[in-house]
């Protein structure tokens, strides 16, 4: 089969013929009906020339969708996980991979979305760029109704939800547990930024979405998900005193020493903030902001299968989150101009 692999040195992703794989025990194998694309996978491939993340070769893709094609020894010997993970079902495909043992200190303590011993799919084990790949059962979610020609459950939809909706909703929904009637302030509005607004607006109840962005066709997409306010950052101050808003939590989808600044100076006393953008390798937080505002300052990281099962049905229920914006260049990522992409494909063996 072909696969998009990501080798250390090279900054491109290379397409090689790879075998396909064998389902280990506790794995299914996937046929890949779609896969997604995000900043992360060229954040990958540029650190992969000096400085690799994963310092080994495998293949991309940690969002990914398709059916199930056949099952590890252990997956078929087990009644309950044999049914929910039957051949034909049609899944999705979560980006972490814990490994769910009784003494993990991550995993025994709800922190699935934080366990990285097995490697992440697609950050370290082999993913989803290519025709097929295994997963083990504990990360693969079946999709509500088992019907890929679902539009509002199509497999591009399910492969970004998979990171880009998980990520914002575990994020809202479980780190800073955001109530309705709540102001909310999205600074940063690519494809994660533009799936929290949705979700703090749709799904939370938050009474007001603040979004904010550097670029137009950023904010543009902002009010179209759903914010109640989009201004660049320059002008989010005014807004706020005009407005009379005060904002109880916000989200730095940048992770910047400028955009840190202006969340920890927006938000009220008593506000959280959370932390998810990876912008910087460093940032620095006033001791005596953070102190005289009494701030609780969280970061977040991906998402767990409790998350995406909710985030699937939540789609299937016709609320509006995550956004399909159509194939478009990887390279457009690298370039801020994309903030969502996926491709449909079809195995050819």
């Amino acid at each position: 089969m072909t696969a998009y692999r990501l080798i250390p040195g090279q900054k491109e992703p290379q397409s090689e013929t790879v075998p396909i794989p064998n389902p280990g025990p506790n794995e299914v194998l996937i046929k890949v009906l779609a896969a997604g694309v995000c900043h992360s996978d060229v954040h990958l491939l540029d650190w992969a020339e000096t400085r690799p993340f994963v310092p080994f070769a495998h293949t991309l893709g940690h969002e990914g969708a398709g059916i199930v094609i056949s099952q590890g020894e252990n997956i078929a010997a087990d009644a309950i996980t044999a049914r929910r993970l039957a051949i034909g079902t049609y899944v999705a495909v979560l980006t972490t991979n814990a490994c769910e043992r009784a003494g993990c200190d991550q995993c025994a303590r709800g922190f699935q979305n934080v366990c990285f011993d097995p490697p992440m799919i697609g950050i370290g084990a082999d993913g989803c760029w290519a025709e097929y790949v295994a997963a083990r059962a504990s990360t693969v979610v079946p999709v509500p109704g088992n019907n890929p020609k679902d539009p509002r459950l199509s497999p591009s939809v399910v492969a970004v939800t998979t990171d880009a909706v998980v990520t914002p909703w575990h994020a809202l929904k479980r780190a800073a547990d955001v109530q309705p009637g709540q102001t909310v302030l999205i600074l940063g509005c690519g494809g994660l930024g533009l799936n929290a607004i949705q979700v703090a607006k749709n799904v939370l109840g938050a009474g007001t979405v603040v979004a904010s962005d550097v670029r137009e066709e950023s904010l543009s997409l902002a009010r179209q998900a759903g914010a109640d306010y989009a201004v660049v950052p320059g002008e989010l101050k005014a807004l706020l005193v005009e407005k009379g808003l005060h904002i109880d939590v916000a989200v730095d989808l940048v992770g910047k020493q400028g955009t840190i600044d202006i969340v920890m100076d927006a938000v009220r006393a008593g506000a959280t903030v959370l932390l998810l953008g990876l912008g910087a390798d460093a940032i620095s937080i006033s001791p005596l902001l953070a102190t005289t505002k009494q701030l609780t300052i969280r970061g977040s990281f991906g998402g767990d299968y409790q998350d995406l099962e909710e985030c699937l049905e939540a789609v299937a229920e016709g609320k509006r989150v995550g956004l399909d914006l159509g194939a478009q260049l990887l390279r457009g990522s690298h370039r801020g101009k994309i903030s969502l992409y996926n491709v449909d494909c079809e195995p050819s063996s």
